[in-house]
C-alpha cells in the first residue's frame, strides 16, 4: 500500500511545533509564573506612573478618550517589557 503524505502537511506539523521549543516560565519564590504574566503586571505599573507623569503636565486632557488610551498604553508597555525581558 502506497502511503499518501503531502509533502505540505509535514511542513504545516513543523510550523505548528515550532512555537513549543521554549516555555518563558520565572521562578518566583518557587513557583513558576508564566512571562507574559510579569510583563503584564509591570505594564500596569508602567501605565499608572505615566497617567501622573502625563496628568501633571496637562497632556491627558487633550489626548482622546480614557477608555481608549489606557489600554492602549498597557498592551504598549507589556509588549515592550516582553521584548525586553523575554525575548
Amino acid at each position: 500500500m502506497k502511503n499518501i503524505t503531502h509533502p505540505s502537511a509535514l511542513v504545516i506539523a513543523c510550523l505548528a511545533t515550532a512555537g513549543c521549543a521554549r516555555n518563558p516560565n520565572v521562578d518566583i519564590a518557587g513557583s513558576y509564573f508564566p512571562g507574559w504574566m510579569l510583563a503584564l503586571a509591570g505594564a500596569v505599573v508602567a501605565t499608572a506612573a505615566a497617567h501622573q507623569l502625563l496628568s501633571s503636565r496637562g497632556v491627558l486632557r487633550s489626548a482622546g478618550h480614557p477608555a481608549l488610551i489606557y489600554p492602549s498604553m498597557v498592551l504598549l508597555f507589556t509588549c515592550l517589557f516582553w521584548l525586553c525581558f523575554f525575548a
